[in-house]
């Protein structure tokens, strides 16, 4: 999709036509659900709770709870209060990335200059880059409003999007421990285990295991090998209280002997 990014300031505003590109790819391997016996695709019919028959696409009307009860909405009603759809997206302010709590990231999309607009792109790819700061901007995508961050990454322009604040659950509403009392000892043997493991993050070193076992077991199914049965891995205990200094000092013995062997 092509978008018009617009820095707006008192003095200028610069619009630089981009292509935006989805920053993701499927995590895992995709499915339908299909019958065991002929791999006919599965349907699944719409049926009222209420009495049981099938309901026609056009009967039916979005409902939302709201004070103990459904208030339904039309999807013209919807649309009188939707966002306006446009194909910009607005920055109207600068700031740090470190005080944007990673909480609130959502999902990354690339930009890419349209033709003719590569000057303009890399001008504000070397702005940010020498700033050391982010656009915040707002955009709809997918006829949804969007809180967005733009940066540099490497040569590239990067849109991340955001959570608003209403959507993420605050703090004090979860079910925190208590005060407890630690063992001093204890917890230098914590900092000293995370100090031993502490390296420059390379996300090189991770693969998706269970992607990759997927893909491998669909291999071997087509190829009509039998796949070994495999039984679902034990979930592992709780550590009790009286062994946490034990398994601690196991684990810190552990990482001083694979930075022995690095």
């Amino acid at each position: 999709m092509t978008v018009l990014v617009a820095i707006y300031s008192p003095i200028a505003a610069w619009n630089i036509p981009e292509a935006v590109v989805a920053g993701l790819r499927a995590r895992h391997p995709r499915h339908r659900f299909l019958h065991a016996r002929d791999e006919g695709s599965i349907r699944y019919l719409k049926v009222c709770s209420v009495d049981g028959q099938p309901v026609p696409d056009e009967a039916i009307v979005r409902g939302y709870p709201l004070d103990d009860r459904w208030v339904t909405l039309t999807e013209e009603e919807l649309a009188g209060v939707a966002p306006v759809l446009t194909r910009s997206i607005e920055i109207r302010e600068f700031v740090d990335l470190h005080e944007i709590d990673p909480v609130f990231f959502r999902r990354p999309y690339y930009l890419a200059p349209d033709e003719g607009a590569e000057e303009m792109y890399v001008l504000v790819r070397e702005a940010l880059r020498r700033s050391g700061k982010v656009g915040l901007a707002r955009f709809v995508l997918m006829h949804r409003e969007h809180l967005a961050v733009i940066r540099v990454l490497g040569d590239t322009l990067v849109v991340e999007t955001l959570h608003f604040p209403e959507e993420l659950i605050p703090e004090h509403e979860l079910e925190l421990p208590a005060e407890v009392r630690l063992r001093e000892a204890e917890v230098r043997m914590a900092v000293e285990y995370i100090r031993h493991l502490a390296r420059p993050f390379d996300p090189g070193r991770y693969r998706n295991v269970y992607r990759q076992r997927v893909l491998a077991l669909l291999r071997r199914k087509a190829e009509g090998r039998v796949p070994p049965g495999l039984a679902p891995p034990a979930p592992p205990r709780p550590t009790p209280p009286e062994e946490l200094a034990e398994r601690l000092r196991q684990s810190l013995e552990r990482a001083r002997a694979e930075r022995r062997a690095a």
